[in-house]
């Protein structure tokens, strides 16, 4: 063991490989886990397009389900599966709970 620490002294490069492949192999490993900022407690991402739909699927329902549903398919190119949320949208609730950017999509894709 100490030839090998007085050949690392003598060797400067073969100290900075050492070096160099504990501090990348930390970092890969600080990369996998993700933590929230404020409590550093670990967290998962959620896919919300998919929960919403398990939600409706439920028959659970709100404007906002049915807003956020429709422009994630529109802004995804997907006017078919948008639509259909948007008429669900304007089926079922009041312009003024519906924001001007899903009013002019649903505009543009009546046409």
């Amino acid at each position: 063991m100490r030839k090998f620490l007085t050949s690392l002294k003598n060797n400067p490069a073969i100290l900075f490989s050492f070096v160099f492949i504990f501090l990348v192999s930390l970092n890969a490993k600080s990369q996998t886990v993700k933590y929230d900022s404020v409590n550093k407690q670990k967290y998962i991402l959620v896919d919300v397009q998919k929960t919403y739909e398990r939600i409706v699927d439920k028959g659970y329902e709100s404007a906002e389900i049915f807003e956020s549903l429709g422009n994630y398919y529109y802004e995804n190119n997907n006017l078919k599966k948008s639509k259909l949320y948007f008429d669900k949208l304007f089926g079922k609730y009041s312009i003024s709970q519906i924001s001007l950017k899903s009013r002019e999509r649903y505009q543009l894709m009546k046409k």
